[in-house]
């Protein structure tokens, strides 16, 4: 039948044609001819014979309005009518689109309706800010993979002429992923132009820890009058190892003689930390202040969804201190130092893991092998007093 489709077929599971009527139809197939798609017989399936008839009108309709010479050029792209139907079908919006300004403030705020931490919600609205500078008034289903391509490329760090790290893209990456399955969820678009962008190759970052000999300096300066303020947070990521945006969440109460309990986690799973007795010989002065926060610079508010202030007061502290004791402290540096020789001392995978509120993976991979038994039973020496020593384990 040239230029024309015969009707839709019964089929069964198998794929073989039903002829009785009395038997119910697995799926419908449709024979669609060469002359109909410009290239090559196709059969399609369909789930119901009316989704089958109204695909088969649509192409003539096509077929029909299109003509010879864009059938001919669609054949010249490897592309029947058929196919050029289903690729519209795939990328137009379905319930017509939105700038992309409207859609990154949807997209923010179905984010808070969703619960996600402030801090998240505050990382994603940098990264749209500079997204919508570039594209805020244009369609959403007119952003291609390439305008992708070139945002991403053109990305630098915060001194606007570095360009922007590795990892940085591959965050910018996972953030307009999601932007755009948010439009295909919305009807904006049909498809995530996100998907396809190259992600760069990240290199292995090793961690860095602090040697005994550098934690004993960095202790005797901290523990002078002047930085008392922020000494107990100290010891508690040094000894104890909660991330640094767990730290002003910790209350005096929540420290007993055995745990220290972290109820509001950067993973969102609480946790009790075993306490070594070099850390609660440490803390023994400050334990009698009550239920307040173990940090808590008076100049600075504390907001129970964004603690970025804090945290950022606090690493200044540190480097007044690591500066004063001649002691570098790069990012995390004491977290991955209480890690390191808790399983140095322990030798135990999983429960370090659990411990420190990671995967034993992680460990496995990160911490491992970084120091020696010897090393991690002098961490735990290092003593409060002066010119003695505190032999302890690390429960």
């Amino acid at each position: 039948m040239k230029n024309q489709i015969r009707p839709p077929v019964k089929i069964d599971a198998r794929g073989c044609r039903i002829k009785s009527p009395k038997i119910a139809a697995f799926r419908w197939r449709l024979n669609v001819p060469t002359s109909i798609t410009g290239t090559k017989k196709e059969r399609k399936f369909f789930k119901s014979e009316s989704e089958a008839k109204d695909y088969a009108r649509s192409l003539l309709a096509v077929r029909g309005s299109a003509g010879a010479d864009l059938t001919a050029r669609l054949k010249e792209r490897g592309m029947s009518v058929a196919d050029a139907i289903e690729y519209a079908l795939l990328h137009a919006p379905s319930k017509g689109s939105s700038t992309v300004a409207l859609a990154c403030k949807a997209f923010i705020d179905s984010r808070r309706s969703d619960n996600c931490k402030e801090r998240y919600i505050a990382t994603l609205k940098s990264q749209l800010d500079l997204f919508e500078a570039d594209f805020g008034s244009r369609a959403v289903d007119g952003i291609s993979r390439e305008d992708l391509e070139k945002f991403v490329a053109r990305l630098t760090a915060k001194d606007g002429e570095t360009p922007a790290a590795p990892k940085t893209r591959i965050n910018f990456i996972i953030t307009l992923t999601a932007l755009f399955n948010f439009a295909i969820t919305e009807g904006w678009r049909g498809e995530n132009p996100a998907t396809k962008l190259r992600r760069p190759a990240l290199d292995e970052v090793s961690i860095a820890i602090l040697s005994p000999e550098e934690v004993t300096r960095l202790l005797e300066i901290a523990s002078r009058p002047e930085h008392r303020e922020v000494f107990p947070a100290l010891l508690i990521q040094l000894f104890a190892g909660p991330r640094r945006s767990e730290l002003p969440h910790i209350t005096w109460d929540s420290i007993n003689d055995c745990y220290l309990r972290l109820d509001r986690t950067k993973v969102r799973r609480k946790r009790a930390v075993e306490l070594s007795s070099t850390l609660l010989a440490w803390l023994a002065p400050f334990r009698s202040q009550g239920s307040g926060r173990v940090f808590a610079p008076a100049n600075i508010d504390f907001d129970v969804r964004d603690t970025r202030k804090l945290e950022d007061a606090y690493t200044q502290r540190l480097d007044l201190i690591s500066s004063a004791a001649s002691v570098v402290l790069p990012k995390n540096v004491l977290r991955h130092t209480a890690i390191t020789f808790r399983h140095a001392l322990t030798g135990n995978l999983n429960e370090t893991a659990l411990w420190a509120g990671n995967s034993p993976g992680i460990i496995e991979q990160h911490y491992r092998g970084a120091a020696t038994k010897a090393d991690a039973i002098k961490f735990y020496e290092v003593n409060p007093k002066e010119g003695g020593s505190v032999q302890s384990e690390a429960g």
